[in-house]
């Protein structure tokens, strides 16, 4: 834009508004905006039910909870062997992995 052009919008606008809101717009803008809103619902009937609700799935969730220990208690130690057999396998795979043969790890444990 040209310094010209520039100074001759500065004259013709004046540095000016342009745009007006109309007498008495913001007087009743609110009332005017709540009748354009649509009508509050009532509140429904079961809100009334829904701490039951919230009860009947906490007492659901806890009974399923005590199931699940109870039937972990219950398992035979025979169950315990393949586990110690993954455990086994992890620690062999991890000491491959870092480069530790057995003299290292008699030797760590030595210093202990």
């Amino acid at each position: 834009m040209d310094m010209n052009e520039e100074k001759y919008l500065e004259e013709r606008l004046a540095k000016r508004n342009p745009f007006r809101v109309p007498e008495g717009y913001f007087d009743s803008f609110a009332d005017h905006m709540m009748e354009q809103l649509p009508p509050r619902q009532q509140k429904a009937k079961h809100t009334l039910l829904r701490p039951w609700m919230y009860a009947a799935a906490c007492l659901v969730v806890a009974v399923f909870c005590v199931a699940v220990y109870f039937s972990r208690i219950d398992t035979p130690a025979t169950s315990e062997m393949p586990q110690m057999a993954v455990t086994d396998t992890y620690m062999d795979e991890a000491a491959d992995y870092a480069m530790i043969d057995n003299t290292d790890i008699y030797a760590c444990l030595a210093e202990n």
